[in-house]
């Protein structure tokens, strides 16, 4: 039976709402007594500007954690949207690969072809620069956005500070994925980590994949995998869904390679060169 594209709706703290597309990427509304912000902007499945409009009408900010294309599909149903300069730019080559997940995803979760697909529909925002620092007031809440170099250079998380609650983006997530043309090497995300680590102003934060919440003593594990990365060889690994996306995929416990699981930890680097015959593959089609 046909479905419609639809978002769902969790509210996660007196001012946080979690929303989540039909392909399982999660944005962030955080309201204010006068103006509202959205954090991230899904694949671009589904009425997103509808939904935040059914939670608050307030004046309302879309920023983008990053660039990749399941967070700002639906960003084109609004007229401007924050992104880092490191970030901006790639718009041409994030809805190439949207339009291929698209037709994939309608086809797997037998999507109605009269749901809202904002990419097809609408115009790409104007962007405006976000820097480390930004500060958003929302009136009695204020949103900051910090830098988190790792997955694109240009990733930024957001905090929440009268909720102690850190928005990552995918600067952080039990699949951590570093093979993109522009991620940074594993040493320079080790020092995101500690930089996570060390900041002040939260206690649990969340990525845009997981609806888990982590604290700051998980941190710990993903160190422990970026130095388990370097030694170990690994399996060769691509997208499912964008074949020339590959890499070198490393997994902490190797009899466990369900990234839905809580102690998961997994990170696929850039490609390795090739190894002798017998190597093993792994194929995954989720990663943020």
């Amino acid at each position: 039976m046909l479905q419609r594209a639809e978002w769902k709706v969790a509210q996660v703290r007196s001012c946080v709402w979690r929303l989540t597309d039909v392909g399982g990427n999660r944005a962030f509304l955080v309201v204010g007594d006068d103006a509202a912000l959205l954090v991230d902007a899904g694949e671009g499945l589904g009425d997103l500007r509808a939904t935040v409009e059914g939670i608050s009408t307030l004046p309302l900010t879309v920023v983008l954690t990053h660039h990749h294309h399941d967070h700002v599909g639906c960003a084109y149903q609004f007229p401007e949207a924050w992104i880092s300069e490191a970030d901006d730019g790639r718009w041409d080559q994030e809805k190439a690969f949207h339009l291929r997940v698209r037709e994939q995803l309608v086809e797997k979760l037998d999507l109605s072809e009269d749901s809202c697909f904002p990419v097809l529909s609408g115009k790409r925002p104007a962007t405006r620069r976000l820097v480390e620092g930004q500060a958003f007031d929302l009136g009695g809440v204020t949103v900051r956005a910090v830098a988190l170099p790792g997955h694109t250079r240009g990733s930024m998380g957001f905090l929440v500070g009268q909720e102690r609650l850190f928005l990552s983006g995918d600067a952080v997530t039990p699949v951590m994925t570093l093979f993109y043309e522009d991620s940074t090497s594993i040493d320079e995300w080790e020092e995101t980590l500690r930089k996570m680590q060390d900041m002040e102003g939260y206690d649990r934060w969340v990525s845009a994949h997981y609806d888990r919440e982590y604290s700051k003593a998980d941190l710990s594990s993903w160190l422990d995998v970026a130095e388990f990365s370097k030694t170990d060889r690994g399996f060769r690994w691509e997208n499912d869904s964008l074949g020339e996306l590959r890499g070198q995929l490393h997994v902490m416990s190797p009899m466990d390679m369900d990234p839905s699981s809580p102690d998961f930890r997994g990170l696929i680097e850039k490609p390795k060169p090739r190894k002798p015959r017998g190597e093993r593959r792994h194929r995954h089609g989720s990663a943020g």
